[in-house]
């Protein structure tokens, strides 16, 4: 299954995400950033190869309603963490925010 984490500028929350997958035999992990200035900035060929997109927090950075605006999510699944960008990349309170609410929606034996 094909996974993609969605954040502001894809350097904190989402390769934090990504990486949790790493050497997942059941998922394929990706991330970006919905910012234009972001390290990979999300774009379709990403949204049609994901199975299901997770973005890290709606009401707090909108990406959601971004992803909506610039990209035909039609027939995806799409889930928001709700996790607010206060972390650095890797912290473990972000890692195991991460696991706790993905465990709703992923078998998260990794």
């Amino acid at each position: 299954m094909n996974i993609l984490f969605l954040c502001t500028a894809n350097s904190e929350r989402s390769p934090t995400a990504e990486k949790l997958f790493e050497y997942s035999q059941g998922y394929e992990a990706r991330s970006a950033g919905v910012h234009p200035a972001a390290y990979r900035v999300v774009n379709q060929d990403l949204v049609d190869w994901a199975d299901k997109i997770f973005v890290m927090s709606e009401k707090e950075d909108g990406h959601l309603t971004f992803l909506k605006q610039q990209a035909d999510i039609s027939g995806k699944s799409v889930y928001d963490l709700d996790i607010p960008d206060i972390f650095p990349r890797g912290d473990p309170e972000l890692v195991n925010l991460l696991y706790e609410r993905l465990s709703y929606y992923l078998d998260l034996d990794i």
